[in-house]
């Protein structure tokens, strides 16, 4: 495939497919990291007493599960299934808004809002990749119950760091949560892309995207409510989405059938990149509308970004990217290693 220049589906940003320079996928493969030992790690049972007081815990009820929060100066609650709890070094703080003074080019605003930790299993190594469904299925739920509770702020991030490289300064199996007092800027613009496609074409581009991808060579997995792909302009190699096929602005419309399959396709998409390139570094960021209601016209969605090149001089000083593996290319191989994760979660019954 020869070099070219990609748009993205909605935003003006420009990448670079430098198919010539392509590494194939093994070349990404990474040797298993060694892992530190979970005795000493904070999120682990046992050592609940190292973190704030959870602001929801599921913990296991005749065969599904109760919520509880920590209660102050109580001893936290043990035996749970998963456990969220503001961050011990939080990027913003839930309390009153100070007014500060700004000038014409120098603006600024005090750093309210909310920063959690979701940690997503008792089980330390317990990552989406390799997860059991079922424990997935609370990390969807327990996701959507922290995302409404700190709906009252203008937007609300979750995303997750796995790996050193990526970000992630522990490894057990955890997510994070960020309440901002402001749209952020791609969200802001993604809105407005989909806004202004819609009032022309009368339809939502995410939604076109799904039809568009389920029959193309960038698909890799779908079931009968989610669908993976390798986005036409990706900007890392490997990088993939998982969409809904019914239309929705945010997690919080997700239904009940709809959770657990969402939580299969995550399964099988995550466990396919791990197969696929030896359990690479990477981030992943839900888009989802901002919170107060007025905007259907939003298709949320899950972004995955591995971490296999340094962006560097170039991206950094034009806002454009290059990215050495075609998405087609990409597809490929993340498409058989889903197949073989689903066939694996089929004999362990899980599928």
């Amino acid at each position: 495939m020869p070099n070219e220049i990609r748009k993205d589906y909605l935003l003006d940003r420009w990448v670079i497919i430098a198919s010539e320079r392509a590494k194939r996928p093994t070349d990404f493969a990474r040797r298993p990291a060694q892992r530190p030992s979970a005795a000493s790690c904070p999120f682990c049972p046992g050592n609940e007493a190292k973190t704030p007081p959870a602001t929801l815990v599921y913990m296991p009820s005749n065969g599904g599960i109760s919520k509880a929060v920590d209660a102050p100066g109580a001893p936290p609650r043990k035996g749970w299934l998963v456990r969220c709890f503001p961050n011990l070094y939080p990027a913003l703080r839930p309390r009153e808004a100070v007014i500060l003074p700004s000038e014409e080019l120098a603006v600024r605003r005090d750093a309210v809002g909310a920063h959690e930790v979701l940690v997503e299993s008792s089980r330390h190594e317990e990552h989406p990749g390799v997860a059991r469904l079922g424990q997935l299925r609370w990390v969807v739920d327990a996701t959507i119950d922290r995302v409404r509770e700190l709906s009252k702020w203008a937007y609300v991030a979750v995303f997750r760091n796995h790996g050193e490289e990526a970000g992630a300064s522990l490894s057990h199996a955890h997510s994070q949560i960020i309440a901002t007092p402001m749209v952020p800027r791609l969200v802001a613009e993604e809105l407005e892309a989909s806004r202004a496609y819609w009032e022309q074409k009368g339809r939502c581009p995410h939604c076109l995207i799904v039809g568009l991808e389920r029959s193309g060579d960038r698909l890799i997995y779908e079931n009968n409510r989610f669908l993976a792909l390798a986005p036409w302009a990706a900007v890392y190699p490997f990088e993939f989405w998982i969409l809904p096929k019914r239309h929705g602005s945010s997690l919080l419309e997700l239904q009940a059938e709809e959770r657990m399959s969402f939580a299969h396709a995550w399964r099988v998409c995550m466990g396919a990149l791990a197969e696929a390139l030896g359990d690479p570094p990477y981030s992943y960021g839900f888009h989802i509308a901002p919170s107060g209601g007025g905007y259907d016209l939003y298709h949320w969605h899950l972004e995955v970004y591995p971490k296999l090149v340094i962006q560097a001089g170039f991206e950094n000083s034009t806002g454009m990217f290059i990215n050495v593996t075609a998405p087609e290319t990409a597809a490929q191989s993340l498409r058989l290693a889903a197949q073989d994760i689903e066939q694996k979660l089929r004999e362990s019954g899980q599928s």
